[in-house]
C-alpha cells in the first residue's frame, strides 16, 4: 500500500507560509495598484534607501520632484540635522524650483542654526507663497534678533494669509515694545486666523489675555510701560510628528514617540 510522502515544514518555513498567506488575505479584492502601494509601503520602513542615494537624488538636475522628495526625506529622517547634509540644504536654497526652495527652508527650521536665520529673512521675499511660508515658519524655530522688522514687515504687508499668520506666530519670542505695536495692528487684520495668532503672542509676551479688540492692548500697555513684559512666558513651538505609516499601526505593542514643545535655537 503505497503512503503520501509528508512534508516536514520547518518553524520558519511556516513563519513564511504564514507570512503569504496574510499578505495573500489583506490584497485580496484590491486593485493590483493598490496592493503594490500597500506592499510598498509595508516592506518600505524595513528596507530604507541609503542616505547616499538619497543624497544623490537630492541633485537630480532632470526632475525638480525628485530633488524635492530627497530633501524632504533627508530631513525627516534621524540623521537629518547633520553637518554634511545641513550644508545640502544651505547649497540648494536657491534652487529654481519653486518646492526644492520651500523643502530647504523647512529643513533650515528644523535642523539650521542663527547662521540660517538671514537666509530664511532673504526667503521671506520670495515671489512664491508657499515658500515665504515655510521660511516664516522656519523663523518660529530660529531666533535672531535680525528676523524682527523683516517679519513685522510681512506680517503687515504680505498679501498671503498664511504667511502672515506664520509671521505673527514667530514675532510671539521678542518682547518689544515695537513687536508688541505691530501685534496689535495685527488684530485689525481681515483674516481671523492671523487676528487669533497675534493674540496668542501678545498673550506669551504680556502675560495677559485682553482679547481680539486692540483697545485693552494699548490701554494695558499705557498703564505697564516699565514693566510691560514681566509676566512673560516661555515662548515654544510644537515640532512636527509624522503621521503613523501602516506598519506603524500593526505595530501595535509600540508606545506612540512623546512629542515635548521644543524652545527656538538661539534663545
Amino acid at each position: 500500500m503505497r503512503t503520501k510522502p509528508r512534508h516536514n515544514l520547518g518553524p520558519v518555513s511556516l513563519l513564511t507560509a504564514a507570512a503569504v498567506c496574510c499578505l495573500a488575505g489583506l490584497m485580496t479584492g484590491c486593485s493590483s495598484s493598490s496592493s503594490g502601494d500597500f506592499f510598498a509601503d509595508l516592506i518600505g520602513p524595513l528596507i530604507p534607501p541609503k542616505p547616499s542615494q538619497v543624497a544623490r537624488q537630492a541633485f537630480n538636475v532632470y526632475d525638480a520632484d525628485v530633488r524635492r522628495r530627497a530633501v524632504a526625506q533627508l530631513s525627516s529622517s534621524y540623521f537629518g540635522h547633520e553637518e554634511p547634509y545641513v550644508r545640502m540644504y544651505r547649497l540648494l536654497i536657491d534652487d529654481q524650483d519653486p518646492t526644492v526652495r520651500a523643502a530647504c527652508a523647512h529643513a533650515l527650521g528644523l535642523h539650521g542654526t542663527t547662521q540660517d536665520a538671514a537666509t530664511l529673512v532673504r526667503l521671506l521675499k520670495d515671489e512664491t507663497g508657499f515658500v515665504r511660508w515655510e521660511a516664516a515658519k522656519g523663523l518660529q524655530k530660529i531666533h535672531h534678533a535680525d528676523a524682527v522688522g523683516p517679519l513685522m514687515q510681512v506680517m503687515a504687508d504680505d498679501e498671503d494669509a498664511d504667511v502672515r499668520l506664520a509671521a505673527a506666530a514667530a514675532l510671539g519670542q521678542y518682547p518689544t515694545r515695537p513687536v508688541f505695536n505691530a501685534l496689535v495692528g495685527a488684530l485689525s487684520d481681515h483674516n481671523f486666523g492671523v487676528v487669533q495668532t497675534a493674540v496668542v503672542s501678545l498673550s506669551l509676551l504680556t502675560g495677559q489675555d485682553l482679547g481680539t479688540d486692540g483697545g485693552p492692548w494699548l490701554d494695558f500697555a499705557s498703564r505697564h510701560r516699565s514693566n510691560l513684559f514681566d509676566a512673560s512666558r516661555q515662548y515654544t513651538y510644537m515640532p512636527y510628528q509624522k503621521p503613523p505609516g501602516k506598519l506603524s499601526k500593526m505595530k501595535f505593542w509600540d508606545k506612540p514617540e512623546v512629542v515635548r514643545p521644543q524652545t527656538p535655537v538661539g534663545l
